[in-house]
């Protein structure tokens, strides 16, 4: 792709990721156009000006072919539902090049890129091997879907510097060169189904992590997970498989990346001892009354909600619910022991409820503050009322943080 000599760029979608490559581009020198689903009241009145200033075009509202019909490339944001998109009806009409923004981004580093995905665990993994790595390497760089824009830190990366990544299905879903050096691939549960359609969409969407790699690169798998096994054939690179080395698939999956560069099972050892685990993941909020208060807004399906309360000894009562993401929650029945009551908000919360509530009670609740004041009324010495939503934030919060700091705000005030 010759973007050297490419003059207008769009970015299509404006969250975290095309406000940052938006800044990236015009530092380049490029034209740049925005075309955003939302609103402009949607966002901030002088940053849309400070763009405007440096050259910067907007359409707000939609995508219409008289605006990115002139465009050199465009540059999807993760955020964009590309291939069910009017978008993708003008990309096609007027046969416009695009590409994701992952793909796009790796093109101006000559860094070694780890890219890490998976239904669940990616953020643990990612920050355990950018913590594991800058042992031994001054430059590692970590960002992607963890929270902080590739876009913001390639210009500075330099050949022989590390970059890990934490890369969803939304940023793979484009992928057409993008090749990682190491390619990790955690687990596969049902997830994102609203978006993919189907477990099968899911799944090979997934895979396009591996798509690229050639004979010197590696790919690290979950040796448990026998639906990798269908794909083995489409993956060109070395195979390392993980699992067993240690308690949990994260530390397993880092020590296999860290091993590649060196790192002995002793020096991954030391420092996974040392690290917390990061908010928002099963995070110990309080304890009042001989009850555990934990926030785990982070778990956005049920296989991460499943994990958590399988970690659990005690008693359970659990807050859940949000947006739905098109799965099934009955997975929840293995655990019906365990959980003494589920208190339900969000959009999800009616069909959560029909689908356990005849093996765990199961109870309504219109916000957030309403079911964690009735959680810590309900509970009893020694149990867990455990925040671990099964379900995406963007019916009522931002996101899982924004969701998961309301849940520690809340507990705060519980007597």
């Amino acid at each position: 792709m010759d973007i050297k000599n490419m003059k207008t760029i769009c970015v299509a979608g404006w969250g975290k990721t095309g406000i940052a490559l938006t800044r990236m581009l015009l530092s380049l020198g490029k034209k740049v156009k925005i075309t955003e689903i939302r609103e402009r009241n949607c966002f901030s009145f002088q940053l849309i000006k400070d763009f405007q200033l440096k050259g910067a075009d907007f359409e707000f509202g939609g995508h219409s072919e008289g605006f990115v019909g002139d465009a050199d490339l465009i540059v999807l944001s993760p955020g964009i539902d590309f291939f069910n998109s009017q978008l993708f009806k003008i990309v096609l009409k007027n046969h416009l090049a695009y590409c994701g923004e992952l793909e796009f981004i790796s093109y101006f580093t000559e860094a070694k890129i780890i890219a890490i995905t998976g239904t669940n665990g990616k953020t643990s993994t990612a920050y355990l091997t950018y913590r594991l790595l800058k042992k031994k390497n001054k430059n590692v760089y970590l960002g992607g879907n963890i929270g902080r824009p590739f876009s913001e830190f390639v210009l500075n990366t330099e050949k022989g510097d590390l970059i890990v990544l934490e890369v969803s299905s939304f940023q793979l879903e484009a992928v057409i060169k993008f090749r990682p050096y190491i390619a990790v691939l955690l687990n596969i549960k049902p997830d994102h189904l609203d978006r993919h359609k189907s477990f099968d969409n899911y799944l090979k969407t997934k895979m396009k992590i591996f798509r690229n790699q050639q004979k010197d690169d590696w790919a690290i798998i979950n040796k448990k997970d026998n639906l990798f096994k269908i794909f083995s054939s489409q993956i060109h690179s070395k195979i390392i498989h993980f699992n067993d080395e240690f308690p949990n698939e994260n530390l397993s999956a880092a020590y296999r990346i860290g091993k590649i560069f060196g790192f002995t099972k002793t020096d991954c050892l030391s420092l996974f001892s040392k690290c917390r685990k990061l908010p928002h993941r099963q995070q110990l909020v309080k304890v009042i009354d001989q009850i555990k208060f934990i926030n785990d807004s982070k778990s956005t399906n049920p296989a991460s909600t499943c994990f958590a309360i399988k970690s659990m000894q005690s008693p359970i009562i659990l807050i859940a619910g949000g947006k739905d993401k098109g799965f099934s929650y009955s997975s929840l029945e293995n655990y019906a022991r365990k959980i003494k009551k589920i208190n339900l908000i969000g959009q999800a919360a009616d069909k959560i409820k029909n689908e356990l509530d005849n093996k765990i009670k199961c109870q309504k609740f219109d916000s957030l503050e309403d079911a964690v004041s009735f959680s810590s009324r309900e509970a009893a010495a020694g149990d867990v009322v455990l925040f671990s939503p099964m379900c995406s934030s963007f019916d009522m919060f931002a996101n899982y943080k924004k969701r998961g700091q309301k849940f520690i705000e809340l507990v705060g005030k519980v007597c």
